[in-house]
């Protein structure tokens, strides 16, 4: 439903089957979301949603999920793909061989 409601600009993919439970509350279900950039780098963005929301109450706030989502990938696209690099290698991005 939440990705069905994406705009064609948001540039979002489902990560259908994407499985991670980093969520401290068991009561939540947790969508990913994947927004690429052209460096090849993409970010993995998540919704959690109460398992006790019904589907009114998930389309009442289907907006504000939306404009959240696309608040992260537009930050993330707004970073330079240096910056993706960085984010990608983590330590390993300022290291020349040899060191």
């Amino acid at each position: 439903m939440i990705a069905e409601a994406f705009p064609d600009d948001l540039n979002l993919s489902p990560m259908s089957g994407f499985k991670m439970d980093l969520s401290a509350n068991a009561e939540f279900r947790k969508l990913f979301f994947s927004a690429t950039c052209d460096c090849g780098t993409s970010a993995l963005l998540s919704v959690e949603i109460s398992n006790d929301k019904t589907v009114e109450d998930i389309k009442d706030a289907l907006r504000s999920i939306i404009d959240g989502l696309g608040r992260q990938a537009k930050q993330f696209r707004s970073m330079s793909c240096d910056m993706h690099t960085k984010m990608r290698l983590g330590p390993m991005a300022g290291r020349q061989p040899g060191d």
